[in-house]
Parts: C-alpha cells; structure tokens; sequence
C-alpha cells in the first residue's frame, strides 16, 4: 500500500509485513490523513498482526489542534481492532523533551497495545522485530536490516 495518490507525501510501507512502516511528511495535509486513515482500513483487516512505527523525524511544522483532533478520534474509533491486530507501535521522535511529552501522554492515555517512543528508527524497528517474534512470527531480512541486525541470525528468542 506503499503507492499514495497524487499530492499525498506520508508514505505508508507494507513490503516489510508485518511491520509496517509510515513515515510522516515534514507537512501534513488533510490528503496525507485521508490516504492513511484508508491505508490502515487494509492494514485492519489483515489476517495476521503487525507491528508499526512511525518515523516523525522529518516534521517541520507540527500538524494543528484540529488535525491532531482527527487523527486521535479515528485512533480512539478503532481501539477494539487495534487491540486485537497490533503487536506494538513504535514512534520516532528525535527531540528527548517530545519523547518525554510524549510517554507521558500515554500514561494518560494509554494505547490498546503496547507504545513506545524512540530517538531513532534503528530502535523503533529493532523493539517492533522484537515484538512480532514473541507473537510467533517472523520479519523479512529487510526490516532486520533496517534495525541494523545481521539478519534472522541475530533473533531476540
């Protein structure tokens, strides 16, 4: 589902199933919410779980009050299926004061799964590999890569 319509700069990766991988634009639109909000309708209604990071390192402008509004009430609509469906979700976030923002929102608020913030998308992956290998599946070589592992050789069991 890597393939966004035209005017839409979020990319949405599933080549690495079942880890998916978005990566955030450094602005973004309404067009980048619709195309990842339909991106992750499919993502749902897979038979198997995933694993997700999401990679903000390249945000310049934080997205307004009324876009993150959205994207927390499409969050909190589908909490029932993401309970069921997703192993972990990882967030890149490279400033340690937004990290720390950020875990203590999910102390608040916490995630039907389990969340975690990361300062690097080696580590996000590598903690996301190791969670879909507790739930007894495996990653392709390319997302061992990208958490800079030698490959299934290097296996967190």
């Amino acid at each position: 589902m890597s393939d966004a319509p035209p005017g839409v700069r979020l990319r949405f990766e599933t080549a690495m199933w079942p880890l998916v991988l978005i990566t955030m634009p450094s602005e973004t639109t309404d067009r980048d919410i619709d195309f990842l909000q339909r991106a992750y309708e499919h993502v749902f209604a897979a038979p198997t779980q995933h694993a997700l990071v999401v990679d903000t390192s390249g945000i310049t402008k934080v997205p307004g009050a009324a876009m993150r509004r959205r994207m927390k009430d499409f969050e909190d609509s589908r909490r029932p299926i993401i309970a069921r469906q997703n192993i972990g979700s990882a967030i890149v976030l490279p400033s340690g004061i937004l990290r720390g923002a950020y875990t203590a929102l999910r102390w608040i608020s916490p995630q039907p799964s389990p969340n975690k913030a990361f300062s690097n998308l080696q580590d996000a992956v590598r903690w996301c590999i190791q969670g879909i290998e507790r739930n007894g599946l495996n990653a392709p070589e390319a997302a061992y890569r990208l958490a800079g592992l030698q490959g299934r050789a290097s296996r967190f069991r």
